[in-house]
């Protein structure tokens, strides 16, 4: 189960899409964010303590923390994170790498036109996703490395994120997944990792 995330940006741009910011990090349901970092990275509850990276991101042992279960209120209505991405060019070597970590998948396809397919895998970390994303063509040798390219957070109040984030947030569009809705946040507000927000399953939230 992941229990942390260490994100880029500074705190002050994280407070200005509506995130509740003390001590430089945020939490929801059981995971902390620490802003602020060179590049994303994570950290998981009985992970092996000397693991160096995993997919070549800095993957840490972190239990469960007190604070997760203390989360403040946001003013842009966040409860937890929907899914993490990952890219990588090697998924299929990116996924053994994840089953072995412990990572069970959840399902798979591939998309886009013939010459241009992408693959997607989906793996459970708790009560969240991690999307692996990549060439479906691939050679067999490839090393399996991977980045974290962006997290999708669940809010409750499209409204009330907009009152929150404002001139920072992208238009609103359907997602992928029928009946919920999605909202991308721009690149002004300089956050160094690419941010969505999602309404929960089962919600079809005017905006």
């Amino acid at each position: 189960m992941m229990t942390e995330m260490n994100l880029p940006g500074e705190p002050e741009r994280w407070a200005a899409i509506g995130f509740e910011i003390s001590g430089g990090q945020f939490a929801l349901e059981q995971i902390v964010c620490r802003v602020g970092a060179a590049a994303p990275s994570w950290s998981f509850a009985g992970a092996d303590g000397s693991l160096r990276g995993l997919c070549g991101i800095e993957t840490g042992q972190q239990p469960l923390s007190p604070a997760a279960s203390k989360a403040a209120l946001h003013a842009n209505t966040a409860t937890k994170i929907d899914h993490v991405v990952l890219t990588s060019q090697a998924p299929s070597a990116a996924r053994r790498a994840l089953e072995a970590f412990g990572l069970v998948a959840k399902g798979e396809r591939v998309v886009g036109a013939q010459g241009a397919q992408r693959s997607q895998v989906f793996f459970w970390s708790g009560g969240m996703l991690i999307e692996l994303v990549g060439p479906a063509d691939q050679r067999p040798d490839a090393a399996a490395v991977a980045a974290i390219w962006g997290v999708t957070f669940v809010v409750n109040d499209l409204g009330a994120l907009q009152l929150a984030a404002g001139a920072l947030l992208m238009p609103v569009r359907p997602a992928v997944q029928t009946g919920r809705q999605i909202v991308t946040v721009g690149d002004a507000a300089q956050l160094g990792v690419e941010v969505a927000f999602m309404t929960p399953h089962g919600a079809n939230l005017d905006s």
